[in-house]
């Protein structure tokens, strides 16, 4: 009877990750898709770290994060931290759909691995996966950086003097670090991950 029991919570637990949650598609699956494979620039869900996407859904709630308005009418509904941990952990549970293939020049990929491994200290940038990962997976204070729409990673690493949340803000001074040639390395890297 107990192996009945664990058997039925565990199926009724894998249904939930299984089924979105109504808010996440009212509010979430327009730009960011029913699985979070939304279509460039809006950035991916699936995949990521339900942490992260708790602490930036909560972030753009207080006005810490801007989103350029884009979830204006989504606070009006999501009010309470039981629906944003719902949706974090629904997307989180989500297959990241592979990269695009490109043809990408390799001495530009040699060198984007090279920053992403190895960072560049001279210039005080620690390497990319000593927060992000080796694989790109993120963590729960780090963005998941694989299978990530490029345009969308574009967009996120330009540096900006204006004010960030505190774990932004350390991006913001590694990026302030970094050239235009270093910027299109790393992101032609991040493309193949």
């Amino acid at each position: 009877m107990k192996a009945l029991t664990f058997v039925l919570a565990l199926s009724a637990a894998s249904a939930a990750l299984a089924a979105p949650p109504k808010l996440a598609q009212q509010l979430c699956a327009a730009c960011h898709g029913m699985d979070g494979n939304g279509p460039p620039p809006t950035p991916r869900l699936a995949g990521q770290q339900a942490d992260y996407i708790a602490q930036q859904l909560d972030w753009m709630r207080l006005g810490q994060r801007d989103d350029g308005g884009a979830h204006k009418a989504v606070w009006d509904r999501l009010k309470n931290d039981a629906d944003i941990q719902a949706i974090a952990r629904y997307y989180a549970a989500q297959k990241t759909a592979p990269p695009p293939a490109k043809s990408i020049d390799p001495a530009l990929l040699a060198r984007g691995r090279k920053l992403y491994t190895e960072g560049n200290l001279a210039v005080g940038a620690p390497p990319c996966f000593t927060c992000h990962g080796e694989q790109g997976e993120g963590g729960s204070a780090a963005p998941r950086l694989a299978g990530q729409h490029a345009a969308y990673l574009a967009q996120r690493m330009k540096a900006s003097d204006t004010p960030q949340p505190p774990a932004r803000m350390e991006m913001q001074e590694i990026l302030k670090t970094l050239g235009q040639d270093d910027l299109r390395a790393l992101l032609a890297y991040m493309a193949t991950l």
